[in-house]
């Protein structure tokens, strides 16, 4: 058998997705579909007619495809055409295989699963938490969940969690979000505090390069392979549908940020329109550039301006290339002890809570 993958209906946009992926790995990629017209044969490597599964003569045409372009592989993101094809190939080409048969009962489970992880949130207290505003429904918090898994990026579901039970025990105020690159932690930040009615977001990054290494060589190399302005478009794209007028950034550093933010601070631009902040912090999540002297910098400039009752959040407090988080949060912890409700460390984040 050659390495010849057939992607059948290959017009679907997922079909594009897998034909992308295997051309990737190698693979010559053949498209087909039962349609006398399809846009995409033009973007395979090579196109076949196929009947329409019901058709009598699909089994008859099928077997000749697969012997005339000698097929490995067969993927269909169609439930139907893939349930056809289970049954079909042990008949007719039992050496062919079927990529991830039964697509949409893959994709039933994967929401059964995100429903499970919602409904695991009780009403028990979180680190001495009491009080605060309703979880949501588990419905509403598995649409959260199932949402910001289509944004790529590092916060984990222990992290989502602690967000969560942070963001019903928060005060009114600004969400401001030092590090956003392509807006995953940013976009629970804001469906939160739409939930919570808590306060406009500010997104703070340079999505530049020159801003990227933080004194590790191997995270330093990757950072230099990274396109930012394609990286500040993909924050954009993935944040835009959230904007209600309470959503923005700001690409600067966290210094420049901090010179101009203030009581009636305003924010501008084509994606997400205006949004005006208070000046006054609700949450802090400093996310941004791990070398310990840029966290110092970003906590020195930012921290003071929480206020009573907030919350500040060092994210990879626990990180694998460094201690600066680390450092800096306890740092920040032993000079302003009397000032702090709680703290706890879930994921690899550090959570303090200020004393009202």
């Amino acid at each position: 058998m050659s390495d010849t993958v057939l992607i059948f209906p290959g017009g679907l946009p997922e079909s594009q997705r897998i034909r992308d992926e295997a051309r990737a790995s190698g693979y010559r990629v053949l498209g087909a579909s039962a349609l006398s017209y399809d846009p995409a044969a033009s973007s395979y490597d090579a196109w076949e007619h196929l009947p329409y599964v019901h058709n009598e003569q699909f089994a008859y045409r099928l077997t000749q495809v697969l012997s005339d372009h000698q097929i490995s592989t067969i993927y269909s993101p169609h439930e139907v055409t893939s349930s056809v094809l289970a049954e079909l190939l042990p008949k007719i080409a039992p050496n062919v295989r079927l990529i991830a048969p039964n697509p949409l009962l893959r994709t039933e489970e994967v929401y059964r699963k995100v429903l499970a992880k919602a409904q695991l949130a009780t009403d028990s207290q979180w680190f001495g938490l009491t009080g605060g505003a309703r979880r949501p429904a588990p419905l509403v918090r598995a649409g959260y969940i199932r949402l910001i898994d289509t944004i790529p990026g590092m916060t984990d579901l222990d992290k989502i969690d602690a967000l969560f039970e942070a963001m019903r025990h928060a005060v009114e105020g600004d969400i401001v979000e030092i590090g956003s690159w392509w807006g995953r932690s940013a976009a629970l930040l804001t469906l939160l505090s739409q939930y919570y009615s808590i306060g406009s977001v500010l997104c703070i990054d340079p999505w530049k390069s020159d801003r990227l290494d933080q004194g590790v060589k191997v995270l330093d190399d990757a950072s230099a392979r990274m396109d930012t302005e394609h990286a500040f478009n993909i924050f954009q794209m993935n944040l835009a549908p959230l904007s209600k007028g309470d959503l923005n950034y700001c690409r600067a550093t966290s210094e420049a940020a901090a010179v101009e933010y203030g009581a009636g601070f305003r924010v501008a631009n084509e994606t997400f329109g205006k949004t005006t902040y208070t000046g006054s912090i609700s949450v802090l999540h400093i996310d941004g550039n791990h070398s310990l002297e840029q966290v110092s910098t970003d906590a020195r400039l930012w921290c003071p301006l929480v206020k009573p009752g907030g919350w500040i959040i060092f994210d990879d407090y626990v990180w694998a290339f460094g201690d600066g988080p680390m450092r800096v949060g306890d740092a920040y912890l032993e000079q302003n002890g009397h000032q702090i409700d709680l703290s706890f460390v879930m994921g690899t984040a550090l959570f303090i809570k200020l004393a009202p």
